[in-house]
C-alpha cells in the first residue's frame, strides 16, 4: 500500500511539472506565422482582403516579368568589342527557364545578330572619322530637319497673325469719355465694296455728267 501511494505521488508530481512547463517554440516559424496571418485576415472585410491579395499578385507578376526581360536581353558584350562592332551573345540557360523558352531566346538573339551583320555600315579605315558613313538612325536626317524648320516657321507665322488681329481689335475700340455727347451719327468716309448704288445717287451722278459735257461744248 505504501509503495502504491509513493508511485501515485511521483506521477502526480511529474504531471504537475509538465503542466507548469511552457510549450516549446518551433524552430521554423512558418506554421505559427501563417496561422497568425490567417487569423488577422479573418477580421478584415472580404473586399479589402481581395484587393490586398490582387496587389500581392501584381507585385509578384512584375518581378517575374523583370526576370524574363533580363533573361531575354543579351547578358554580356564582347570585352574587346570596338565602337560599331556587333556584340557576340553568350548563351546560358536560367534556373527556372524551360527548354523551349531557352531555345526561343537563342533563336531570337541569333536572328538579331544576323540582321545587324547584313545591315552593317561598310567601314573605310583610310578615311577620317568625319567622312566615314554613319549608321542610319543616328542624328537627325535632312527631311526631319526640313520638317522642323517648316513647323517653326508656321508657328512663328501664327504668332504674328495673332498679334495682328489683337492690334486690329484694339484699333477699332472707341473709348468714350464720361459725359461725352454725340451731336450726329458717325459718317462713313469710304464706301463699302459690296454696297449697292441708290437710285437717287445714280440720278445725281448722271445730271452732273450732263452738265459737265454741256460746259465743255
Amino acid at each position: 500500500m505504501g509503495k502504491n501511494k509513493k508511485n501515485k505521488t511521483n506521477e502526480s508530481g511529474k504531471r504537475a511539472g509538465k503542466a507548469g512547463q511552457q510549450p516549446r517554440k518551433l524552430k521554423g516559424d512558418g506554421k505559427p506565422k501563417k496561422a497568425k496571418e490567417e487569423d488577422h485576415l479573418e477580421h478584415i472585410p472580404f473586399r479589402l482582403r481581395e484587393i490586398m491579395k490582387s496587389k500581392h499578385r501584381m507585385k509578384k507578376g512584375s518581378l517575374n516579368s523583370k526576370k524574363l526581360k533580363a533573361a531575354i536581353s543579351p547578358n554580356s558584350k564582347a570585352e574587346d568589342s570596338q565602337d560599331g562592332d556587333i556584340p557576340v551573345p553568350h548563351f546560358k540557360r536560367g534556373k527556372q527557364e524551360g527548354v523551349k523558352a531557352y531555345l526561343r531566346r537563342m533563336d531570337n538573339e541569333t536572328k538579331h545578330v544576323l540582321f545587324l551583320t547584313k545591315n552593317q555600315v561598310d567601314r573605310k579605315p583610310e578615311l577620317d572619322a568625319d567622312k566615314q558613313e554613319k549608321p542610319a538612325g543616328k542624328g537627325k536626317s535632312d527631311k526631319k530637319k526640313e520638317h522642323d524648320k517648316v513647323r517653326l516657321q508656321k508657328l512663328h507665322q501664327k504668332k504674328l497673325d495673332r498679334q495682328e488681329t489683337k492690334m486690329e481689335k484694339e484699333m477699332f475700340i472707341d473709348t468714350v469719355a464720361f459725359g461725352e455727347v454725340s451731336m450726329a451719327p458717325p459718317s462713313l468716309s469710304v464706301k463699302p465694296k459690296k454696297a449697292q448704288l441708290k437710285p437717287q445717287v445714280t440720278v445725281l451722278y448722271s445730271e452732273h455728267m450732263l452738265t459737265s459735257l454741256l460746259m465743255c461744248e
